[in-house]
């Protein structure tokens, strides 16, 4: 990068560089995941930049912060995680660089009330580094499972696919950009007005496509659209927990089999990280439908209704698998 640099006249360096490091110095509200990002920048619009910490493809269970981001830390207006049972990588950082008036910490927002917050798995999320994967790992999960345990279960962090506790996160972080930017007052409470009113047009238009393939049951390999599932009806029949680079063993497969001939499932839900070859075998074993769901939106821009868009996206990936 030097060279390329140095290869320049020096008087266009000079502004490329200023240029670069003015840039990198602009204060912004920066959230650890992408689908925060999406809440964010529909509030933001037009008042700040929205900048997001783990890139597409990456997972946060095992990223680590760059010199640059520890930099976007410190400039940031503020800053929007879960908290530190799910955003680890962030949790010291934020301590020494940011002023916690700053941080918005979903996870001890005392606007979530307690009956909003489901009980879930808990998962490490190592996949990346299981070279030593044992099938015993792999587990199935149904929903009676679900039921008789709650007491031993954590609470589910992938709340933004709650529509009613996002819309919760979206007025406080309205608050606090108001308390940043007081003379954009008018513009931020438009643009909550404009996301709540986008978000309750989505919703609609969400249940009256999803409303055909309710009863519809379906597996998942990863415990996270709880939320979705209840907010529109959906029938998660249970979540088969395999390492997505792993082609499942003859015996898994079968067991994966059996299940779906058990409970009549019309679709498999699998995610941008599992490899074709783990679709393939499942699909061949099985002959149900494997559709995908990305729990990262990494396809959907930030910006204005970017979180309604989220939406929508999860929904077409349902409906397009169900129906």
């Amino acid at each position: 990068m030097c060279k390329f640099i140095s290869s320049f006249p020096t008087q266009l360096s000079a502004v490329a560089l200023a240029t670069f490091f003015a840039t990198s110095a602009n204060a912004s509200i920066v959230t650890s995941i992408k689908p925060l990002g999406f809440i964010a920048s529909s509030i933001a619009d037009g008042v700040t930049d929205t900048q997001v910490f783990v890139p597409a493809g990456a997972s946060p269970h095992d990223y680590h912060l760059k010199p640059s981001d520890v930099q976007k830390l410190k400039t940031a207006d503020l800053v929007l995680w879960i908290g530190e049972d799910v955003d680890q990588f962030l949790a010291g950082s934020l301590k020494k660089n940011v002023d916690p008036s700053k941080v918005i910490t979903i996870a001890t927002m005392s606007e979530i009330p307690v009956d909003m917050l489901y009980k879930g798995e808990h998962h490490h999320h190592d996949h990346d580094h299981d070279h030593d994967h044992d099938h015993d790992h792999d587990q199935i999960h149904h929903h009676d499972e679900h039921e008789e345990g709650q007491a031993n279960l954590e609470v589910n962090w992938h709340i933004w696919y709650s529509p009613q506790i996002s819309q919760l996160v979206a007025e406080k972080l309205a608050d606090k950009l108001t308390s940043q930017y007081p003379d954009k007052k008018a513009l931020i409470a438009q643009n909550l007005a404009e996301f709540n009113r986008t978000l309750s047009e989505q919703n609609s238009k969400i249940k009256q496509q999803l409303a055909p393939v309710q009863q519809k049951g379906f597996y998942v390999f990863h415990d996270a659209y709880t939320y979705f599932n209840k907010a529109y009806d959906l029938n998660q029949v249970g979540a088969f927990t395999i390492n997505p680079l792993v082609a499942p063993g003859a015996k898994k497969l079968a067991e994966i089999k059996e299940e779906i001939e058990e409970h009549k499932v019309s679709c498999l839900f699998a995610e941008p990280q599992f490899t074709p070859k783990v679709i393939d075998s499942l699909h061949n074993a099985t002959g149900v439908n494997v559709g995908r769901l990305d729990p990262m939106g990494d396809s959907v821009k930030l910006g204005k209704n970017s979180y309604a868009n989220f939406l929508q996206f999860t929904a077409d990936s349902y409906y397009n698998c169900l129906k």
